[in-house]
């Protein structure tokens, strides 16, 4: 018999607002598997007491008793990411220094979620300020994938991956930095979108690195669920006003950018297995071809790294202060160390190398509608092992250089999207990332849409 953990968010709404289940029902039964499994797999943190969770439920029942149904989330229970504020619960960012860290408000994200209905009932785990691309922090320890518990949940949208394989939760958000909607998404088998920076709209207060680097998300189990929050999501914020239009093409040609000739090392197997299920998708409607990697490709990398550990610097005062030094994670540490010894003419190189690779893009772009890859350079790891430290024969110098398949869409102001693909064995889960001109949101959730149920066949 299916639980209701196993609905998708479409099919809980639509039971919620015909009074064929109740909110009560909905959030009881989540609580009950929350309970079973969050103790190991650890995927959400700072959850509110069950009494106050069956309270929220209750007052949107009451609410719709009184003909108020506030929206298609109406009575849904959801987890915030921990580098996002949701009023009520610490924003913690996976670290000891901010334990104790109340914001006085709903990030405007969060907000819109709420307004549509939704109950937030805590926190997604994540990496100690998001960095790295495996969720563990000291201070609520490892998140384990929700798809296989042995394996990685992947970062830094880890532990909102981790519930939704998990069916602890219907809906998730995340943010997309280095991969971190994307890599957990290939790792559990479920839907991960970084939209166009800024159609979910951040703003300077919020995002702590400043250089347009960062995109809030949807997560969901399906790319109907993800399209539907995003459009809850996103739309202009005054504190954000750089948010852009939207507008919407038909994609039909899509390149195939592979490992890149090479500049992306990855695990035996993995982009054969990802080749065969993009050109599946062959036929009249769709043309796909290879696409040459463009020489700037094998620069993003310094670029990169320069860009964002100059963002991270601004950690310093943090760092500066021994104490707290103390309780900062190596990663972190690692990052404002590198960061301090950037120089202006560094950044301007590095500002000059991402204004050529945009202006490739709009090349790109006129040859091809979508641009495909895979989405992860690994299958997921054992969760106590740890990242890779090499991938088959090349060996990583930082702890993150297995992640470096993110930064064309991430350094291009691109909207992309990872979608699962079919596996014989949760070891072997991947997915495959879809990459279309900034603004062009819709198009390619619409796409995603047509093409899910044929590439998880």
């Amino acid at each position: 018999m299916t639980s209701l953990t196993d609905l998708s968010a479409h099919a809980l709404s639509r039971l919620i607002a015909t009074r064929d289940v109740s909110c009560l029902e909905v959030m009881q039964v989540f609580l009950e598997r929350i309970n079973a499994l969050n103790p190991y797999l650890n995927a959400l943190v700072n959850l509110a007491s069950e009494e106050r969770c069956l309270s929220f439920a209750t007052a949107a029942d009451s609410a719709l008793a009184a003909g108020n149904h506030q929206g298609w989330l109406h009575g849904i229970p959801v987890a915030i990411k921990d580098l996002a504020n949701a009023e009520g619960f610490p924003s913690t960012f996976g670290s000891p220094l901010f334990e104790n860290l109340i914001p006085p408000k709903d990030d405007p994200h969060v907000a819109r979620m709420k307004a549509a209905g939704a109950l937030v009932i805590g926190k997604t785990n994540v990496p100690e300020w998001g960095l790295g691309g495996h969720t563990h922090n000291a201070l609520f320890g490892l998140t384990r994938n929700g798809r296989d518990p042995n394996l990685s949940a992947g970062g830094s949208s880890g532990g909102a991956a981790s519930a939704l394989a998990g069916n602890l939760l219907p809906l998730a958000d995340g943010s997309d930095m280095m991969g971190s909607l994307r890599t957990p998404a290939a790792f559990q088998g479920v839907v991960g979108f970084r939209p166009t920076p800024n159609r979910v709209p951040i703003s300077e207060e919020i995002d702590p690195f400043h250089l347009g680097l960062v995109s809030i998300g949807p997560m969901a189990r399906s790319v109907a669920d993800a399209s539907a929050l995003f459009s809850t999501m996103a739309g202009f914020e005054s504190q954000a006003p750089t948010s852009p239009n939207s507008s919407s093409r038909n994609p039909v040609r899509v390149g195939w950018l592979g490992n890149a000739g090479g500049i992306w090392p990855m695990d035996d197997g993995l982009l054969d297995q990802c080749e065969q299920a993009v050109f599946q998708l062959h036929c009249p409607a769709f043309s796909i071809d290879h696409c040459l990697p463009p020489p700037q490709l094998a620069e993003l990398w310094e670029c990169w790294m320069t860009l964002r550990q100059h963002a991270l610097s601004s950690g310093r005062l943090l760092f500066d202060d021994s104490a707290k030094r103390s309780l900062m994670g190596e990663p972190w540490c690692w990052e404002i160390e590198q960061g301090l010894t950037v120089t202006q003419s560094d950044i301007t190189a590095a500002q000059a190398t991402r204004s050529s690779w945009s202006e490739t893009l709009v090349t790109l772009f006129e040859r091809f509608d979508v641009i495909a890859a895979p989405a992860c350079q690994v299958y997921p790891f054992k969760a106590e092992d740890g990242p890779p430290r090499q991938i088959a024969s090349a060996a990583l110098d930082t702890y993150h250089r297995w992640l470096a398949i993110s930064l064309p869409a991430s350094l291009g102001g691109l909207p992309v999207i990872s979608l699962p693909i079919s596996s014989p064995s949760s070891e072997r889960t991947t997915g495959i990332q879809l990459m279309m001109p900034a603004g062009q949101d819709e198009a390619l959730l619409a796409l995603a849409e047509s093409i899910e149920p044929i590439l998880a066949a």
